[in-house]
């Protein structure tokens, strides 16, 4: 064996090992450079010939399967293959006959393994698998494949021949001497592109692992590698991608797991078969911190903002779990400068505290600016002082609460002295007098810091008064943030994450929900049960979480800036009421640790919007039935508008700014053509909300938000945002143009990614198990309209069509999608204009009437003085 050579990829040290006779194995590099090959020139083949058209599962051939197109089935099935040939390159796994040609082959091969399903292959003889070798080599070279890897067709044709089959004559036939081997690297490939949860692939992938080489064998003694699995049935939304992003991590830094494949569930992994005893409890408690933490990844600004208590001059304390010094004085300053400062504000607290405090003789008032060093002067003379010393008064009596909060055994009133350096008899007297200046909770001190402030050395070259408002509150607040960042936070913020109970029941929920294949401990919670048979008073049921309904110890009412919804308008009464009376309705920590981390990844409302009159649908992108890490290489340039705040325009704002259904009825076409355009208009949209205000922009809108780490699926929003005070209909939107929306969103996003699709009003996706969802479109309750858009059932898209020689489910809803909102925006009288909700008229026509085409064809003219619709509108009526 010739020594390792060692070098680095950008990732870490890679081995480059010598096989046998001193041959060299495959390297990393090696099978990077043929997966990017492969992705550059083969995934547009493949688009160039509908295979993402196409169904190779379910539809009415395969009813007990979930539907999975031909380029989905593909994509997956070579992500795995490379994932676990990345894990044997990696681990310095010998396995024989696996070179870079072996690897390109086996590739190659998988590409055309599901030919026997084409509906143009003419068999030889009844067997599915007896397809002609001229078809094989005409899918091959088409595809552009035969520069990629030589491999003769008896090769193709045993790929096409699954394991149970008895026809497998053309290995021996095959002048390959490694055909066998890569039989097996073609079906490993079809398993991992098959497998729609981590247990059945555990199962699958077992067999096939074990013939490939002896480390992989579960025999006594066990082999050197195992298959294992984590699971949590239960999808909300960027909680549950963080937790199985911490346990991951858990896993491999702890037992050195490596992932292979990514389920909207569990992650599978493969493992050493040898390792020590888990620790279930402290593995709970260490992926519990980790997810915890992950609060602090991003500035959490919006939920921050929420919970900022104007009137106390603090936040609420689940602004601590998340959000970082500076973050908080940033939204301290900000609130800071907008507010409208009192010339009066220091005359008013003196006189306030002697008025309150009968112990305060007219001799303390007299005296006060004496011994403070300060000077009470005339607000209207010194109007401009005045205000500018009750905005720093503001300022500082935030910087107070923060040291109360998060620095409880700091001596606040000390932290003050120190930072602003304040003269010593001032600093005496003070000290003497703390007790009066802080009695009542709010430091009261803060007035006397404020006034040292604006007369100190900060402003020793000019005045504050010759400084306009926002310098003086951004000097103030430089001083102050670099002395926050010295001091240490951390027992502030366990202790507000105590007092919400997050840590607590974040863990009980791993305990009942995470499952752990080689630790399968499995803990009940109490139900709540107990709650539910008690005899119902007003109010709300104390321990039952009106979200998700766990029973939880630590339940507590919503916060409605958090949810970005109604805190009333549902209720766990037996008289159901339009509001609930009592107050907001309960949810456990686990909902609102959920709802702060979609604030914090940016995927709240905008500030200045109102959950009143705004209208939210979610979009989950689940895999299909996989992900892998290569997944995000693929998604990351298609998705990468979404995660800016974009939106989908059904409406044409001229010519050089069309919308998509203009462009889809220009060809009809789901190609690349379609995608680059799609892309184009995306990223035109995305740039024109950046100029609007960004995540702030107020409006129709489609965002992904921000991701961390690997996604075991996506989520994302459509929304019509408006503001509390909104007054035009046409910017509120309602249920049934939401919808139409946010299908033709799911169908376009659908056709981008090849993923399945769930759409929901609902902010958790109300299903157990995503693995059976069966349709590639899946609608929770949409509208009955929508019937006419989507033919006899209104709760799926179906991928199916092209198999009996049709346009596929997807063409057909982008047909009617783009053609319905083409009528809604354009069939109207010259000068008139019409508005987006007009589409519920429209969907009306369409569901009662059978010549709905010639009735929108004839309207247009009516209205127009007899003229014919422009081509795209004429092209919508004929859909």
């Amino acid at each position: 064996m010739i020594p390792p050579r060692m070098w680095g990829d950008g990732c870490g040290i890679i081995k480059v090992t010598t096989g046998r006779k001193g041959k060299v194995m495959l390297t990393l590099s090696d099978v990077e450079q043929a997966l990017d090959e492969y992705i550059e020139r083969f995934i547009p083949a493949m688009l160039r010939w509908k295979y993402h058209l196409i169904l190779v599962k379910g539809g009415p051939d395969y009813p007990h399967l979930p539907e999975q197109s031909h380029l989905a089935h593909i994509v997956n099935g070579v992500f795995g293959l490379t994932q676990l040939v990345k894990f044997l390159v990696i681990h310095d796994v010998w396995v024989p006959g696996l070179d870079v040609e072996a690897f390109r082959k086996a590739l190659a091969l998988y590409t055309v393994h599901e030919v026997h399903k084409e509906q143009d292959v003419e068999f030889i003889d009844a067997s599915q698998f007896s397809i002609p070798l001229e078809r094989l080599r005409e899918e091959y070279e088409r595809l552009g494949l035969d520069s990629f890897a030589r491999v003769d067709e008896h090769l193709m044709r045993a790929a096409n021949v699954h394991k149970r089959s008895t026809r497998h004559g053309d290995l021996l036939v095959s002048d390959d001497p490694t055909a066998s081997r890569l039989w097996l690297l073609v079906r490993l490939a079809d398993t991992f592109a098959s497998v729609k949860t981590p247990e059945e692939a555990v199962a699958s992938l077992k067999g096939y692992l074990a013939d490939l080489g002896p480390v992989f064998v579960p025999q006594s003694p066990p082999g050197k590698y195992v298959l294992y699995y984590h699971e949590i049935k239960d999808v909300r939304g960027v909680l549950t991608n963080t937790i199985h992003q911490a346990v991951a991590q858990q896993l491999a830094d702890g037992m050195g797991f490596f992932p292979l494949l990514y389920f909207a569930t569990g992650t599978l992994y493969v493992g050493p078969a040898c390792h020590e005893a888990t620790d279930h409890a402290r593995f709970i408690e260490d992926v519990s911190g980790d997810v915890l933490g992950s609060l602090a990844q991003g500035s959490g600004a919006d939920a921050a903002r929420d919970g900022l208590r104007r009137q106390k001059f603090d936040f609420e304390r689940y602004v601590y779990a998340f959000s970082s010094i500076d973050a908080l004085l940033e939204l301290v300053r900000d609130e800071t400068v907008t507010s409208k400062p009192d010339a009066r504000t220091a005359v008013q607290e003196i006189d306030g505290l002697v008025a309150k405090r009968q112990e305060l003789t007219d001799e303390w008032r007299e005296t006060v600016e004496q011994r403070l060093g300060i000077l009470l002067l005339d607000p209207k003379e010194h109007r401009t002082f005045n205000e500018l010393w009750s905005l720093v008064r503001r300022y500082l009596l935030y910087v107070d609460t923060l040291l109360r909060d998060l620095n409880p055994t700091e001596n606040r009133l000390e932290w003050f002295i120190r930072t602003f350096a304040l003269p010593q008899e001032t600093t005496d007297h003070l000290r003497q007098e703390a007790d009066i200046w802080a009695k009542g909770g709010i430091g009261k001190y803060v007035l006397v810091i404020a006034y040292h402030f604006l007369r100190g050395p900060d402003f020793a070259d000019r005045p504050a008064e010759a400084l306009p408002p926002e310098m003086v509150v951004e000097r103030l607040h430089r001083r102050v943030l670099e002395a926050m960042r010295q001091i240490d936070t951390r027992a502030g913020r366990q202790a507000a994450v105590a007092e919400l109970g997050l840590r607590q029941d974040l863990e009980a929920y791993l305990r009942e929900h995470l499952y752990l294949s080689f630790a399968p401990v499995s803990h009940l919670e109490a139900d709540g049960l107990a709650s539910y048979t008690a005899t119902k008073r007003k109010g709300h049921t104390g321990r039952i979480c009106s979200i998700c309904n766990r029973y939880s110890e630590y339940t507590d009412k919503l916060r409605t800036g958090i949810l970005d919804d109604f805190g009333r308008v549902f209720s766990n009464r037996v008289l159901p009421a339009v509001e609930a009376p009592q107050g907001n309705r309960l949810w456990c920590p686990v909902c609102q640790l959920e709802f702060i981390l979609r604030k914090v990844t940016g995927m709240g409302l905008p500030s200045t919007a109102h959950y009143k009159n705004s209208r939210r649908i979610y979009l989950y992108v689940l895999p299909t039935f996989s992900f892998t890490p290569d997944h995000i290489r693929l998604f990351e340039p298609l998705l990468k508008p979404f995660h800016h705040v974009t939106s989908l325009p059904i409406r044409d704002y001229g010519k050089d700014d069309p919308g998509l259904p203009h462009y889809w009825l220009e060809r009809r076409a789901l190609d690349q053509t379609w995608v680059e355009d799609l892309q184009e208009v995306l990223a035109r949209k995305a740039a024109k909300i950046a100029g609007w205000g960004g995540r702030d922009f107020v409006g129709e809108r489609v965002s992904l938000g921000r991701i961390v780490g690997q996604p075991h699926y996506y989520l994302i929003t459509w929304e019509k945002a408006a503001r509390d005070s909104e007054s035009d209909d046409a910017r509120i939107a309602t249920r049934t143009e939401a919808w139409t929306k946010a299908v033709f969103a799911a169908v376009v996003i659908s056709g981008l990614t090849s993923c399945k699709l769930y759409v929901t009003e609902r902010p958790y996706l109300p299903i157990s198990d995503p693995a059976e969802l069966k349709a590639t479109i899946t609608l929770d309750g949409p509208p009955p309209a929508l019937r006419g858009l989507l033919g006899e059932r209104t709760d799926f898209v179906s991928l199916y069509g092209r198999e009996r020689g049709q346009r596929s489910g997807l063409e057909r809803a982008l047909d009617l999608s783009a053609a319905l909102w083409t009528v809604t925006a354009d069939v109207h009288a010259p000068n008139r204009s019409t508005k987006d909700k007009y589409v519920a008229e429209r969907l009306g026509t369409l569901n009662t009437s059978p010549l709905a085409g010639a009735t929108f064809y004839k309207e247009f003219g009516r209205l127009n003085d007899g003229q014919s619709p422009y081509p795209v509108l004429a092209t919508a009526c004929e859909v």
